[in-house]
């Protein structure tokens, strides 16, 4: 007896099979889209290279979430492992055109670019404070922009180590910040840097903190700033509805900076955890009176017309039950710099400010060069349309790649 082998499998089984392979492909096609759809505005520069940033951000969220919740880590520290693997996808090696050294100011670990280029004489100088949140990045997911402008500025870049929140709530990062400036700035010519051309700058998180600093020099007998620049700063944690806020609320939103995000980074900078996050969605994590008292700052009025939309600020005059937290944080002009005082504001250092269309930080910015231009303040304002927050690091848009040369032509005009 000869046993039967079978050769061609049954039709339903091969059926079965491709209908597996279909459905497998139909769910990582599913999955492709839910990572890419955002309907980017039409204005929008390089919208199909956009939609793959802000997929890649979508995507680190929820590794990170996930991972949280499998018990891999807290999703602070997933989020900082994965944005380091893309911090070592976009490294670029010295080309041989600058001296890197690692140094410490005065206790705080900082990062020196120095153009083999320059000449023996005294050059000006760029100090950078990185963003991420206060929580997120580091000195090393900016090494490409500091390359870069040292190179196109042809001017020394000094990189901030701050230490970051939540295991160093506020005023830790600021303190480190203010420590290793005002060291860089005594010992500017051991650097063969000129201590009265010292700028200061600084994007997102990193903008609040270069603020915040220029402010707190001003008590300080130190050389003053030659320049401070900021780029789409976080001014403030006052008032959560501004129409940039509402316009980009969440995670599926057009700019991943958006206003969930910043409410959980502004309380990891304030308290080193999250115990206003259902006040600060509703906006009523300040009281009426202080609305009353600080409105002067944040008006409506202060915004170009085109950004201003229906605005009704809910306030509460008392503290949700179980979040027994100072709040008065939010009204400290360092760590608001909006709420800065006008004779403050009058005392800064020439000011160029960067803001980007797409994001939830924009009217910030706004509302910023709309009060100095009222105090007769020197400041260039620079509005990037069509560009989400954040763009600046993305070396793989065009637009990218034009700013950081037009910005460092500023920087050897101004410096």
């Amino acid at each position: 007896m000869y046993k039967c082998v079978e050769i061609i499998p049954p039709l339903h089984r091969t059926m079965n099979t491709k209908l597996g392979v279909l459905l497998v492909w139909v769910v990582l096609g599913v999955l492709f889209a839910y990572y890419l759809y955002t309907p980017f505005p039409d204005n929008a520069k390089h919208p199909i290279k956009q939609r793959f940033s802000r997929a890649a951000v979508r995507l680190m969220h929820d590794i990170a979430m996930v991972g949280s919740g499998l018990g891999l880590g807290s999703e602070v520290n997933i989020t900082r492992r994965v944005s380091e693997l893309n911090t070592l996808l976009s490294r670029e090696p010295n080309d041989g055109t600058l001296e890197v050294e690692e140094s410490v100011f005065d206790g705080v670990p900082v990062r020196v670019y120095t153009p083999k280029s320059l000449q023996t004489k005294a050059s000006p100088a760029l100090v950078n404070i990185h963003g991420g949140g206060w929580a997120y990045l580091d000195i090393d997911g900016y090494d490409a922009f500091c390359q870069r402008v040292a190179k196109h500025a042809n001017i020394v870049v000094v990189a901030i180590d701050y230490r970051r929140a939540p295991e160093y709530p506020f005023p830790v990062p600021l303190d480190d910040c203010v420590t290793a400036l005002k060291y860089f700035m005594k010992y500017a010519q051991k650097f063969n840097v000129d201590p009265e051309r010292i700028g200061l700058t600084g994007d997102s998180a990193g903008g609040n903190l270069a603020m915040a600093t220029a402010l707190r020099l001003q008590k300080e007998s130190t050389p003053q700033l030659k320049l401070l620049s900021l780029m789409y700063p976080t001014l403030q944690a006052f008032d959560l509805n501004l129409p940039s806020y509402l316009a980009h609320p969440n995670r599926w939103s057009t700019s991943f900076c958006m206003k969930d995000t910043l409410i959980h980074c502004m309380q990891l900078y304030a308290f080193g955890h999250e115990p206003l996050t259902s006040a600060m969605v509703d906006n009523t994590h300040i009281s009426q009176e202080d609305r009353i008292k600080y409105s002067k700052f944040i008006n409506l009025d202060m915004l170009p017309s085109k950004y201003r939309a229906k605005h009704t600020p809910k306030a509460s005059s008392t503290p949700r039950a179980g979040t027994e937290v100072d709040t008065g944080v939010f009204l400290d002009p360092f760590f608001s710099p909006l709420l800065a005082s006008d004779e403050a504001l009058r005392r800064l250092p020439p000011v160029y400010l960067m803001t980007a269309d797409i994001d939830a930080l924009r009217d910030d910015g706004f509302l910023l060069a709309s009060r100095l231009r009222s105090l007769g303040r020197d400041l260039d304002h620079q509005h990037m349309e069509g560009l989400e927050h954040g763009f600046v690091l993305f070396f793989y848009y065009e637009s990218a790649l034009e700013y950081i040369e037009n910005y460092s032509s500023y920087l050897k005009a101004k410096l």
